[in-house]
């Protein structure tokens, strides 16, 4: 790489190189276990003009065809569109000659929300498995990957859109010219963007290396998405916060009506300045710390295993997928990984090959310790596995730094 994708700056650093990783949602089967894996190298660059974090663009055109992350499987995402489905219809109304566009719906948490609230909607997403999710709640779907386009064609048949949402979907674009097109397109001119990502400063300052794998290829900073949206005319104009994924941004976009930042974006930026996201040292002593990590839990895992403890991992997750071929966890360590998303029981996580079964194995089973690789939901996953920590079990939480939990 040697072009920032958002701001087209030449000021790329390689901070974090991660060795050759599978794509980390590519879950495998029983009969592609011995035959040769899609592997990628995972090399993260930081851009030191705008801090956008990003790695090069391995994934084949048609990956997302068959994806299968589902938001409807973990309650704190449930609680989380709900809420924001609230706002969206509490600030901008639920006329029906008002359309909302969810981008990246996966099966349709955010517009099942809206639908009940009688906002007109619309999804788009590639994945044809979870769309027919969708299709069966009587919502109106658009199975085809964003960008200028698609745009034409839904600005033709359905009109021009009061608001545009894209929830966890935009750190996947690799093509974001094509989608900013888009938007330009068929947005209304007093229309709203909104995009919620993972913010780039809490990647950083909690350790989230695991969020980085080749289906993530941009983490953004405020100044990244400024800087973006500068190239196309529009400008952010305001920005929440929130815990989920580990601290994410939502940032509110609309055609710019001024060239001078707000008061509040210009201290997003200065915080994040100050925290040094624009230097090559603070991602060079990421780096080290990514390292300390791995031999901290590496020799923990080994330890519990000589002294005869079993473990098993909880969430099937892609960023768990990241942790255990960065580490080199595989069965020698970790008996299995459980998850509630039934599209992943019976199949393999990618790289390690360890196998994937249904939650209540924990219960059935009583393993000794539990990692958690989608610790970024830990307090939902401690709250479901309550009766296991009453028999004893114990969760090892492995970011934002190592630390095991018991029944008190």
């Amino acid at each position: 790489m040697n072009v920032c994708r958002a701001c087209k700056r030449k000021k790329l650093m390689m901070f974090l190189p991660l060795g050759l990783h599978p794509l980390a949602q590519n879950f495998l089967n029983k009969n592609q276990l011995n035959k040769p894996e899609y592997l990628c190298p995972l090399d993260t660059y930081v851009c030191l003009s705008c801090g956008l974090i990003q790695v090069c663009d391995c994934v084949p055109p048609d990956y997302f065809r068959n994806y299968l992350y589902v938001s409807s499987t973990i309650n704190t995402m449930l609680k989380h569109f709900s809420d924001f489905a609230d706002s969206l219809a509490a600030e901008f109304g639920t006329s029906p000659d008002l359309l909302t566009v969810d981008i990246g719906c996966n099966d349709g948490l955010l517009l099942k929300s809206l639908d009940r609230k009688g906002v007109k909607t619309l999804g788009v997403d590639p994945a044809r498995n979870v769309n027919e999710i969708v299709r069966r709640e009587g919502l109106n779907i658009i199975n085809e990957y964003f960008a200028s386009g698609l745009a034409t064609k839904i600005k033709k048949e359905y009109g021009s859109a009061a608001v545009i949402v894209t929830a966890n979907t935009f750190h996947h674009i690799s093509d974001l010219d094509s989608f900013m097109d888009g938007v330009c397109i068929l947005l209304k001119d007093k229309g709203v963007f909104i995009v919620e990502v993972p913010h780039a400063m809490e990647i950083m300052e909690q350790n989230e290396f695991d969020g980085i794998y080749h289906e993530h290829v941009s983490q953004f900073t405020v100044k990244s998405m400024v800087d973006l949206c500068n190239r196309f005319d529009m400008e952010v104009f305001r920005i929440d916060t929130f815990e989920v994924h580990g601290g994410s941004m939502r940032f509110f976009i609309r055609r710019k009506e001024s060239d001078e930042l707000s008061e509040a974006i210009s201290e997003w930026i200065t915080k994040e300045n100050k925290r040094g996201l624009f230097q090559a040292s603070t991602y060079e002593a990421f780096h080290r710390r990514v390292k300390s990590m791995k031999v901290e839990l590496m020799d923990l895992l080994r330890r519990l295993k000589q002294e005869g403890n079993n473990l098993v991992g909880y969430g099937a997750s892609a960023r768990g997928n990241t942790l255990l071929n960065y580490y080199g966890i595989g069965t020698d360590l970790m008996d299995y990984i459980v998850d509630r998303n039934t599209l992943k029981h019976g199949l393999y996580s990618p790289g390690m090959h360890i196998p994937v079964c249904p939650v209540e194995k924990i219960l059935k089973d009583r393993p000794d310790y539990v990692l958690a690789l989608a610790w970024n939901f830990s307090k939902e996953i401690i709250k479901q596995q309550e009766e296991y920590l009453s028999l004893g079990g114990k969760f090892i939480l492995p970011i934002p730094e190592l630390s095991i939990l018991e029944h008190s």
